[in-house]
């Protein structure tokens, strides 16, 4: 069968997309990965044919997500329709009204109507159309692939990289008695196409999730549960790696949102006084914008860019920002975690890691940089947390492998497909 992978365009949402792409052309079906023209090159890269769309016809280039951010204003009045009281105005609201919002904006404009054009929609619907996919694997904020499928008879579902915000933020506005958020912005493309608005369309026919069986959902809707294997892009092995380390190795990274978006300067000095005088080496994944105006201690080795593929198998622990896809690696390589609260993922993560003994956690808004030390040092020293990080390994085992799950994609693919 034909696959046609839909993505966001960046890193951090293409790369967990990967290994099930590999998985699908390794059982001997075609795939291709539709985005911006921005990601082709990284696309291609990874051994998929690229789909760049709106090359031509003026798709929003990256640079201007800026202009779509949701304000303080705009977020705590949209809040206040929802009856989001502000104790609750953390995980999940802060990832839905931060990230998702604006995300979903970018290509489908509020206030748009079905005579605009609309240059990734068009785009996506003619390949869709002259191509013929079978499935169309799609990533939630880019609603406009579930109407390309529907134009051509495919089979269509989300391919979730992270929970479903998108979907606990749709209840919400319903349970608010609000319009359906996502109907309205998709709307204009699906009336432009003859395509029904439905439940379907705007969460598709299923969804792949990657979120550990012990996290809780955000939403029910049917889904069909993947181990998420880390691909964070590959590099030449630095000389430097794998001679065995004289000290316990750390590896330190706060992801790539904060490299991209929001450098938060006060962290990251947080974060290498931590490590100032220990008898650790540290590993920083921090770029040249993050290290500007820092003081940077002696036994902390900044890299802009290591995967952690290649990182982690070295490291006695990691300190990080409990994003899902960092929490992953760290999980597939056996390294305990000490986790920084103040990520916005972190209160949804950082209690599995915890919960089984894999980790502790630090807040550098609240914990002086000695409570934060001995945070690090226990992991390093103490061997429970690496008998928790084995337990979490387990835990990601027993979820079935990108490989595993083709079968069932084909069956679905069968059911819902709908050729004229």
């Amino acid at each position: 069968m034909r696959v046609l992978f839909v993505v966001w365009p960046v890193q951090a949402h293409f790369y967990p997309q990967i290994p099930l792409a590999w998985a699908l052309q390794g059982a001997g079906h075609e795939v291709c990965v539709a985005s911006h023209p921005d990601l082709a090159d990284t696309i291609t890269a990874a051994g998929l044919s690229a789909v760049p769309l709106g090359k031509d016809t003026g798709i929003p280039a990256l640079a201007t997500i800026g202009e779509y951010v949701t304000g303080e204003d705009q977020r705590a009045a949209l809040a206040d329709r929802l009856s989001i009281a502000p104790a609750e105005r953390a995980y999940p609201w802060d990832m839905y009204s931060s990230y998702y919002v604006p995300e979903i904006r970018i290509f489908h404009p509020e206030g748009a109507t079905p005579q605009d054009v609309n240059p990734g929609a068009d785009d996506l619907v003619r390949f869709a159309q002259g191509w013929q996919p079978d499935l169309v694997l799609w990533e939630g904020v880019w609603l406009a692939a579930a109407v390309a499928a529907r134009s051509c008879g495919a089979a269509h579902a989300r391919s979730l990289w992270a929970p479903d915000y998108l979907g606990w933020g749709r209840a919400r506005h319903l349970a608010a008695g609000l319009a359906d958020p996502l109907a309205e912005l998709v709307g204009p493309v699906a009336e432009r196409y003859g395509v029904p608005v439905d439940p379907e369309l705007l969460l598709g026919q299923w969804s792949i999730d990657p979120t550990p069986t012990e996290v809780p959902r955000l939403t029910d809707v049917r889904t069909v549960p993947v181990r998420r294997v880390p691909s964070t892009g590959a590099t030449a092995l630095p000389g430097w790696l794998h001679p065995k380390p004289e000290r316990p190795r750390v590896a330190l990274t706060l992801g790539a949102s904060m490299r991209n978006y929001m450098i938060n300067k006060p962290l990251i000095s947080a974060m290498l006084d931590m490590m100032d005088g220990l008898d650790i080496e540290v590993v920083a994944t921090f770029n040249e914008a993050q290290l500007e105006g820092q003081r940077v201690p002696d036994n902390v080795r900044t890299i802009d860019y290591i995967p952690l593929t290649q990182l982690l198998p070295t490291c006695s622990a990691i300190v990080h920002h409990g994003a899902g896809g960092t929490m992953s690696a760290a999980t597939a390589h056996r390294v305990p975690q000490l986790i920084e609260m103040d990520g916005l993922e972190a209160h949804l993560y950082a209690p599995y890691v915890t919960g089984r003994g894999a980790g502790l956690t630090i807040d550098h808004q609240k914990d002086s940089t000695s409570e934060m030390r001995k945070q690090l040092l226990r992991l390093v020293e103490e061997p429970s947390f690496q008998v928790g990080a084995d337990a979490l390994h387990a835990d990601w085992l027993a979820l079935p492998a990108p490989a595993d799950i083709v079968p069932t994609l084909e069956r679905l693919t069968a059911q819902f497909r709908h050729r004229s």
